[in-house]
């Protein structure tokens, strides 16, 4: 175990050093300030490793995709497959339709909406909203997100056996975490680390891994 953690530290601490001395490179694009926006977004690539799933340790591959309904909130969710393995919220829906209305919204530039459209929009923050992180500033180019998940869905199985008695397989489950948000021009670099409780077996898994990805500014 404490090998995963050297590593995971090794990682974050290189990630962190890399972003500063392209900070200081990139002079023509300007980096994000950490100030952000209504409607602001971000897709993400993660690489992440799995702690105690009914397989031990492993590794798994996913995306991530956040919104910023505020300077300091944003809605997030993720999606994250591995062998036997996935894990995601309502959110990798909801918030994808809830920046296409948003953006639709500020262009056409209506605040009188239909019933069923209102309604709508309601249904999509409730599913966004599930998974909300809140984001401290460290400096102009990094913040540190807390975040909490309340309904995700996880499937974990031990290889050629679905029926394992010791893991749920199939449940809703609660996360907590945190996150390190580092800017670098337009992209994103952001290790994390959570636990994962089911809310039928209640066994914890550990999640460390890092989020690389792209951010859209609403301007």
């Amino acid at each position: 175990m404490k090998k995963f953690y050297l590593i995971f530290s090794f990682l974050f601490i290189s990630i962190t050093i890399y972003s500063q001395k392209q900070l200081i490179v990139a002079n023509d694009a300007p980096p994000i300030q950490v100030a952000h926006t209504f409607g602001d977004f971000s897709i993400s690539g993660s690489a992440n490793m799995l702690i105690n799933t009914p397989n031990g340790v492993q590794f798994a591959g996913g995306i991530k995709i956040r919104t910023f309904v505020s300077k300091k909130i944003s809605f997030d969710s993720d999606m994250v497959f591995g062998r036997d393995y996935i894990h995601g919220g309502p959110g990798i829906i909801g918030i994808p339709l809830w920046v296409l209305f948003w953006r639709t919204d500020a262009e056409t530039k209506s605040d009188d909406l239909p019933l069923q459209d209102m309604l709508l929009k309601v249904a999509i923050i409730l599913l966004s909203a599930e998974h909300v992180a809140y984001h401290i500033p460290v400096n102009k180019t990094m913040d540190v997100s807390p975040f909490v998940s309340l309904l995700r869905y996880k499937a974990s199985y031990k290889y050629g056996d679905y029926s394992n008695v010791n893991f749920a397989g199939d449940q809703l489950s609660f996360t907590l975490g945190v996150e390190l948000n580092h800017y670098v021009n337009r992209f994103v670099f952001s290790p994390y680390a959570e636990v994962n409780i089911g809310y039928i077996d209640h066994i914890p898994g550990f999640n460390l891994g890092v989020n690389c990805g792209y951010y859209f500014p609403v301007r």
